[in-house]
């Protein structure tokens, strides 16, 4: 199989403007660019010139300040940052022969009486480059987790993340405290040179070889980047499964014991849809996947029997291939289309920027709580029954008057012909 990439959609706004990357794999007779020939690694001496003088201070006053949505379950939330290096891996963005090195962010449960010392949403250098790409100095955020505390006493599940092509590995946060909040261990990775911005524990920031979704003008959506950038991350995903297992029995790890690695999922959003997919099917220790809005590969469209849950922004009808994968998933499955969102409703740009026109996401037609409440609740009712085996929400039994407008279709029902949305207009 070849691929070629294609940006689909940009959409200018005030001051960010957003592509919407959709990665296509069709046979070469279909016009798709030749394979991976010669080195087609980015110039990281041009991508990364002069990093060590990205200012700290601010470029612009923000005009606004904005906290997470409060997460909804039982549990406190605690975050820290561990830093992770594949010793039996050279890193393939770099030329200089470095080891594969990743930065992962967890979010977890903590008890109610851990002292709380109140966490970044991101680190400063991170977030000072995002205000140079988008000319704006970015908000202040107060988060809901406690910085480096203690993980409560008992093992939790373990959900691991993918951030969309050229993300962070906070673009997620208001979903990633809530499942922590609701008893899961969240791990994000930082897929690094292909991230935007990842500040490693010693003040290094490597930011990203291929340019970035916040400044599209740089960014690298050519077959070659894409498929080089799917590679990798498969890499990461597989090596990182290993480094939880390792966690877990560590004695010197904060996790040490916390971790119930018989029970892992995996989600993603865009590209790190695809790669969670692709992760699901290829890794024996992964149960169950959410697609974030994914996008599909040849690969990915074959399917799976595990459980997995389609979250798709404002279809007004399905694609082709997200119909090809709804017929070759022979597990658990359900779709949930989110009638007028967009691709980056499920990030936190739906709250980021909510009431700034021009810079966030629409909410769709449940407006933004109700959009941020269906997401969570969704995700975290899908998780609870294919990880936990706990008995299915009704949420995951047929459309719910809770959510009208997160349209449902259930395990019976086929995707593209008798979709219950198309009954109640969501799709035509």
């Amino acid at each position: 199989m070849k691929a070629r990439a294609i940006l689909a959609m940009c959409q200018p706004r005030r001051f960010l403007t957003v592509g919407l990357l959709w990665l296509l794999f069709v046979h070469p007779a279909n016009g798709a660019a030749g394979g991976l020939d010669g080195d087609t690694r980015p110039d990281l001496a041009k991508a990364n010139s002069g990093r060590q003088e990205v200012p700290t201070s601010p470029v612009g006053r923000a005009a606004w300040n904005v906290a997470v949505p409060a997460p909804t379950g039982p549990s406190k939330v605690g975050t820290l940052w561990i830093r992770a290096v594949d010793h039996g891996r050279t890193d393939p963005y770099l030329r200089n022969g470095a080891k594969r090195e990743l930065l992962v962010r967890f979010w977890y449960p903590i008890s109610a009486a851990e002292p709380c010392r109140p966490a970044q949403y991101t680190s400063p250098k991170v977030w000072s480059y995002v205000s140079q790409l988008t000319g704006i100095q970015l908000p202040e955020v107060r988060t809901n987790s406690c910085a480096n505390a203690r993980v409560a006493d008992g093992a939790y599940p373990v959900i691991v993340a993918s951030h969309g092509y050229t993300g962070t590995f906070t673009d997620y946060t208001f979903l990633f405290e809530d499942l922590a909040s609701r008893g899961y261990v969240v791990a994000s990775l930082a897929h690094t040179y292909e991230s935007t911005a990842v500040e490693f524990p010693d003040g290094r920031l490597a930011r990203s070889a291929v340019g970035s979704y916040l400044d599209p003008g740089t960014m690298r959506a050519d077959y070659a980047s894409l498929e080089f950038a799917r590679s990798v991350r498969l890499a990461d995903l597989k090596f990182f499964l290993a480094e939880l297992l390792r966690f877990s029995t560590a004695s010197d790890n904060p996790f040490a014991g916390k971790l119930d690695t018989a029970r892992l999922g995996v989600m993603g959003h865009s590209l790190g849809g695809e790669v969670s997919l692709a992760g699901l099917e290829r890794e024996p220790r992964l149960r169950a996947g959410v697609l974030l809005d994914g996008v599909l590969s040849a690969e990915s469209v074959l399917g799976t029997s595990k459980p997995v849950l389609l979250v798709a922004a404002g279809r007004e009808r399905w694609r082709d291939d997200e119909c090809t994968l709804w017929r070759n998933l022979h597990g658990p499955r359900l779709a949930l289309n989110l009638r007028g969102a967009d691709h980056f409703t499920v990030s936190d740009f739906v709250w980021l920027f909510k009431g700034l026109p021009g810079l966030g996401a629409p909410a769709g037609a449940m407006r933004t709580e109700g959009t941020i409440s269906a997401v969570r609740d969704y995700v975290a009712a899908f998780f609870d029954a294919n990880l936990l085996g706990k008995s299915p929400n009704p949420l995951l039994m047929g459309q719910s008057s809770s959510y009208p407008f997160a349209l449902i279709t259930t395990q019976q029902q086929q995707l593209c012909r008798d979709n219950p949305a198309v009954a109640k207009g969501g799709l035509r």
